[in-house]
């Protein structure tokens, strides 16, 4: 699956955390406005587009005091606010159709405090479908966690799994406090895919690659690695500290020992046009049925090995060492191996970032190409 990155953009509208307005204050509010990212062509979308439900659940802390980079005392601005879509609603809380205030008992409007040290944002979206739970934990004075049931084994299961935004945090009070914020969502899945193309003027096609499997190596660790396809994902939500970004983890309650990859078929014969010599076939061929892995992340991962049973019988393998084998949520990751002139297998892996899992993005831009 191409490096798939699933991501929605909420911003911010500027306030002070009082409850009551005062002179010069803002409140805070947010919009539904996808995140553009540069050198990337994207029409904006909102994550009013990709929810039935068009909710989100937001929380938002400010640290007031700092020594060094550790962030601490922090009070909560927003604990869990249900935050609503409604077209043609701006008011005085809600510039951009995204409501909070007495969306549910206790929600009052919010306003930025240019005294506090530092702020955080985050939040979560549910699904489609039927929408997978989410787990709420902040009985830690040092995060908050979030977790959820995943599993990769339909469409419908993908759909239905919610999504998590990466925390924002800023201690910048010129450039953040008071203007956009601007909340990532992904989906807790990456995807992964397998690729195959040929030396120059190496004229055989792809029937002749047999049993190609790609599989992790054995560890000390763990004698049996599985490739997660189900299980719980967890992030963790720093409050305080020195941690500014979200950490992810997975935990596996089944898998796969490996990927099967069997989908290359040999093209459809090819019909020259007159005078062009029979070698003139290409060395890739286009349209060539992709497959994609739903995966769950896999940030920790050993080697892995890919064997492709080449023309005279022989196995080849290639090992993709450690440092490629990183799968973070919301990203897809492409794999491509070259097939030399003698049978054997060289890698170029490729590794790309795509927003794929709002069904209307599918511009790639490269990340790594090794």
């Amino acid at each position: 699956m191409a490096a798939l990155m699933g991501l929605v953009g909420l911003w911010g509208c500027s306030g002070n955390d009082l409850e009551g307005p005062q002179s010069g204050q803002m409140p805070i509010s947010f919009a539904g406005n996808m995140q553009k990212e540069t050198a990337v062509s994207r029409a904006d979308k909102g994550l009013e587009e990709m929810l039935d439900s068009k909710t989100f659940k937001a929380w938002g802390y400010k640290n007031m005091t700092v020594s060094g980079n550790d962030y601490t005392d922090y009070q909560a601005v927003m604990s869990g606010y249900n935050v609503i879509y409604e077209a043609n609603s701006a008011s005085v809380s809600n510039t951009c159709n995204w409501e909070y205030v007495n969306e549910s008992a206790g929600q009052y409007i919010k306003y930025w405090d240019f005294s506090a040290a530092a702020y955080r944002f985050f939040a979560y979206a549910l699904g489609n479908g039927t929408p997978t739970a989410v787990s709420e934990d902040i009985s830690d004075p040092s995060k908050a966690v979030f977790s959820s049931s995943v599993s990769t084994s339909s469409d419908a299961t993908i759909d239905a799994a919610p999504y998590f935004s990466e925390l924002w945090f800023s201690n910048d009070k010129q450039a953040d406090y008071g203007q956009v914020v601007t909340l990532r969502f992904v989906k807790p899945f990456a995807r992964v895919r397998f690729l195959f193309k040929f030396a120059d003027n190496l004229r055989i096609g792809r029937e002749s690659l047999h049993f190609i499997r790609f599989y992790p190596n054995p560890t000390t660790e763990e004698s049996h690695p599985v490739i997660p396809t189900a299980g719980s994902v967890v992030v963790d939500y720093p409050l305080r500290g020195t941690a500014t970004q979200a950490a992810w983890k997975t935990i596996a309650a089944s898998g796969i020992s490996q990927f099967d990859i069997d989908w290359y078929e040999a093209p459809a014969p090819v019909t020259l046009p007159a005078g062009v010599p029979a070698d003139a076939l290409p060395t890739t061929w286009p349209n060539t049925p992709e497959k994609w892995y739903n995966v769950l992340p896999a940030p920790n991962q050993g080697s892995y090995n890919v064997e492709v049973q080449v023309m005279s019988g022989e196995i080849k393998t290639a090992t993709v060492p450690a440092e490629f084998m990183s799968w973070k949520p919301g990203y897809q990751y492409t794999y491509v191996f070259k097939i030399m002139e003698q049978g054997g297998v060289a890698i170029d892996v490729i590794q790309v970032a795509v927003n794929d899992w709002n069904r209307v993005m599918t511009f790639d831009h490269e990340v790594y190409n090794w």
